[in-house]
């Protein structure tokens, strides 16, 4: 690697694309933006950066500081990053059949939008009412697609909404034309040479033209059978992002990290802490020490006209909580503190609660304004 003057990056990608970001594909596929490129398409370019799509990396040999292509090369490192990510999954008979679709890459992606705007697809059944899983409902009905989803617990995005939100997001979804069945657990994907429906915990046998595992996310670890690499149900790193064997470090979503509130560690999928982690990565990689704090508990809808944003806990010593034109605006403080918020319909604000929530800042002096939708601004007081 040199004294970094000289240094030559390599990047592999299975995908055919530049660099791009997961939560900007509704938007490419409604408006057909550039958006997912969020670097800009010639990325790797501009940066010296010698990127080899469609170019995917099947077994790393850590001893001899090699990776293996697919194609039989082998590519020797100095220092190797492993961002592979994680695809969407569904822990149920018969998820690994073709025609189970999911949304967790742009090629995925790409493959189930084309269908339907072929004409193939006019109705869709998705397993899992997650943040991912309700974007794909969202983004299937703009397109015009008939869309069942099923989710096996009694609300919508059981990890992060509290009951309040979730009711009021499911209203939302209903509104919209989406048939979402509460309470109904999938335990199978049946059809012969490919998956064609799905099996009910009822026993009831649901069909359509798209199938879409949503359930959670597995990271893309099977390249690293036999690497010795340490993994969990993500691999293991320390605060530097290194993994238990030299020169190898990992980031993105197929870390376990531990989360800025609790200190719980795990895979926490989100592509805000995926680019946190990979500058952490990149400047160790360099030998500047750089240490990695936590990971952020926060997700949105920003998009698809049903804007939700959920971040932090959803519990806390004190509940704030108002209702205003069909919105929700929900504050959870301990000690004074905000440890977490949620909010569907109406957004504003919540930089500035994400803001306080992270430097962990005492609220109490102003704890009645935190619900405001103009809280963080400014106030201009007229000269008389």
């Amino acid at each position: 690697m040199g004294d970094g003057t000289n240094l030559l990056i390599l990047m592999f990608s299975s995908e055919p694309f530049p660099p791009y970001s997961p939560p900007a594909m509704a938007d490419h596929f409604i408006h057909e933006s550039k958006a997912h490129f969020w670097r800009g398409q010639d990325w790797p370019g501009k940066q010296g950066v010698d990127y080899k799509s469609g170019s995917a990396v099947i077994e790393v040999e850590a001893e001899n500081h090699l990776v293996q292509l697919a194609d039989g090369k082998n590519i020797a490192y100095d220092r190797l990053v492993i961002a592979t990510g994680s695809r969407l999954y569904a822990p149920v008979e018969g998820a690994e059949l073709p025609g189970v679709y999911n949304f967790k890459s742009l090629s995925a992606a790409q493959n189930l939008v084309e269908r339907v705007k072929s004409g193939e697809a006019q109705q869709a059944l998705i397993i899992g009412a997650g943040f991912i899983g309700m974007e794909i409902a969202l983004l299937l009905r703009k397109l015009g697609v008939a869309v069942t989803q099923v989710e096996m617990t009694e609300q919508v995005m059981p990890a992060m909404l509290d009951m309040d939100t979730a009711q009021l997001t499911l209203k939302f979804m209903q509104q919209r034309g989406i048939d979402l069945r509460l309470n109904t657990k999938a335990v199978a994907f049946i059809g012969d040479d490919k998956a064609e429906g799905v099996r009910l915990e009822s026993g009831e046998n649901l069909y359509a033209d798209v199938l879409v595992a949503a359930t959670g996310v597995r990271p893309n670890l099977e390249f690293l059978e036999g690497s010795g690499i340490a993994h969990g149900w993500g691999i293991t790193v320390d605060e530097y992002l290194r993994t238990n064997l030299a020169d190898i470090y990992a980031a993105g979503d197929l870390v376990e990290v531990p989360d800025l509130l609790t200190g719980e560690t795990y895979v926490h999928a989100i592509f805000l802490n995926a680019v946190e982690q990979g500058n952490v990565a990149g400047l160790n990689i360099l030998g500047i020490d750089n240490r990695y704090e936590g990971a952020h508990r926060m997700n949105s809808l920003k998009h698809l006209d049903l804007p939700i944003m959920a971040a932090g806990l959803k519990t806390g010593d004190q509940v704030l909580q108002t209702r205003r034109d069909g919105s929700l605006r929900t504050v959870y403080l301990q000690e004074n503190r905000v440890v977490g918020f949620q909010m569907v319909g109406d957004i504003k604000a919540a930089g500035v609660l994400r803001g306080l929530m992270n430097r962990q800042q005492n609220v109490s002096s102003f704890k009645d304004r935190l619900l405001d939708t103009t809280f963080g601004q400014g106030t201009i007081t007229p000269w008389v």
